[in-house]
């Protein structure tokens, strides 16, 4: 009996250090992919406007500034996991 209910009690604890970690890097796969995916977007962005005011008129290049205030984002944030009262 003494044994069945450490079992049980051991058991319980892996499974939410299990599921606090699943979450922590879910968060953390997550918050790498929202930054990667801005630095691709950012990079094609400012690329596509260098290339405008490169081989454009004066027009063109006045365009191209224009344009470059749409090249700047707001980096997207994501809430961390939540932890409960036992840190997990």
């Amino acid at each position: 009996m003494k044994y069945t209910l450490l079992g049980i009690l051991f058991a319980s604890l892996l499974f939410l250090g299990g599921c606090a970690t699943s979450k922590d890097q879910m968060y953390y796969d997550t918050a790498k992919s929202i930054s990667k995916d801005n630095t691709m977007s950012q990079t094609a962005c400012w690329s596509a406007i260098a290339e405008i005011a490169k081989g454009g008129d004066n027009s063109a290049r006045v365009g191209a500034i224009a344009l470059a205030e749409r090249c700047k984002n707001e980096t997207v944030k994501i809430e961390s996991p939540k932890r409960n009262w036992l840190g997990l």
